[in-house]
């Protein structure tokens, strides 16, 4: 799944950020499968629901909470020490649950050759055992050649693709079956997808959702405003009580990009007209 932060100092940031404290529910005991389930229409709307502007202000914003600029980073490489090995790559493709090794395989399909196909076999093994252990690849080697290939577009198509099909169509398919409307609430869920997957674990995406119908309704039931407000809540305390105890500490740093949203649905904001004016994890930006 992507990454889940990568910028410094973030609890003094957060409170400079304005983080809004909000009720959480209650954590759960341990993982359970969501009832809820992802799918992808067989014609899937062009855009998912976004205009080609809305969808650059989402993709932006998550940029913003990635990587703290808007620009795309599709060169960027470290290990965050998060458990997940080497976080690279626009959207934090990581070395231990397989993410990785498909962006570097479906490259390595269109492009043969390439400085990151030795890594494949490594990766193989790495995301077979989950394992977050990178001294096999080597790590720095590993790093290098992936800030490499971003020089080459193909690859960094490749990330875009990659992006579409593992986290913004499955995003968008659920927002279809829930009925949202707004770009504010499918920019949301594009961004959980991105950080929490689209699994049928407890800290995925379909669990959020799952979570959140419970709670309070569906959105039409609910309306898409407390239901959007209500996911925000669940989002937030699944962020700082994870299922997955290895990501706890990352995972509670990063609440402001939640709360980043939350900020521009009390402006009535919801069609993510620019231009946009945030305030994320203490620092300021502006997305056209």
């Amino acid at each position: 799944m992507g990454r889940h932060l990568l910028v410094p100092a973030l609890v003094a940031a957060t409170v400079a950020g304005g983080l809004c404290v909000v009720g959480a529910t209650a954590p759960s005991a341990g993982p359970a499968v969501a009832q809820h389930q992802s799918f992808v229409p067989a014609a899937f709307a062009a855009g998912g629901g976004l205009t080609a502007d809305q969808r650059r202000r989402a993709d932006q914003l998550i940029s913003v909470f990635e990587n703290s600029t808007t620009t795309l980073q599709y060169a960027y490489a470290e290990n965050i020490n998060d458990g997940r090995g080497v976080t690279a790559g626009r959207a934090g493709f990581t070395t231990n649950d397989g993410d990785a090794l498909k962006v570097i395989q479906a490259y390595d399909a269109v492009s043969p050759g390439n400085v990151l196909e030795p890594f494949i076999p490594e990766l193989q093994r790495l995301a077979a055992a989950g394992s977050g252990d990178t001294s096999g690849l080597p790590e720095a080697d590993y790093i290098a050649a992936w800030k490499q290939a971003a020089t080459d577009p193909v690859f960094n198509q490749v990330q875009d693709d990659q992006v579409n099909q593992r986290y913004f169509n499955p995003a968008m398919a659920d927002a279809d079956q829930l009925g949202l409307t707004t770009a504010l609430a499918r920019a949301e869920l594009y961004d959980a997808s991105i950080q929490h997957g689209n699994g049928t674990e407890y800290d995925a995406l379909p669990a959020l959702i799952s979570r959140t119908n419970a709670a309070v309704g569906t959105p039409a039931a609910a309306g898409e405003s407390a239901w959007l407000d209500a996911f925000f809540n669940v989002r937030i305390d699944d962020l700082q009580n994870p299922a997955n105890s290895a990501t706890q500490a990352e995972w509670s740093q990063s609440v402001d990009r939640v709360e980043c949203l939350r900020r521009i649905a009390a402006t009535g904001n919801t069609n993510l007209d620019g231009p946009l004016n945030i305030t994320a994890f203490g620092s300021s930006y502006t997305i056209s």
